[in-house]
């Protein structure tokens, strides 16, 4: 990811507090069947080898927020993290 804003780190207990955007952040078809992609694949890793990544993504005042986490499901809409905390898809940027 090629930013020069700052990027504020999180935990999944603090993520309930935040509002997101009803915007996608992502503007291309290439680039979100990317994210899909990526997605997909820290769910597959979560599951099997209880791997975390990183997960970028922006909020509804535009800040860049990341999490280090384990990703255990996804929704046609939602990245799914431990205790049903939820990541809007269209508000994620890049996950690795």
């Amino acid at each position: 990811m090629d930013t020069l804003e700052k990027i504020y780190p999180t935990k999944k207990e603090f993520l309930y507090a935040l509002k997101f955007s009803n915007e996608d952040v992502i503007k291309t078809r290439q680039e979100k069947e990317l994210r899909l992609y990526s997605i997909n694949r820290a769910m597959r890793l979560g599951n099997v080898v209880k791997n975390k990544v990183h997960i970028y993504f922006k909020d509804s005042r535009n800040r860049i927020i990341f999490i280090y986490t384990t990703v255990w499901g996804v929704t046609k809409n939602d990245v799914i993290l431990k205790k049903g905390v939820t990541i809007p898809i269209k508000s994620i940027i890049q996950v690795d």
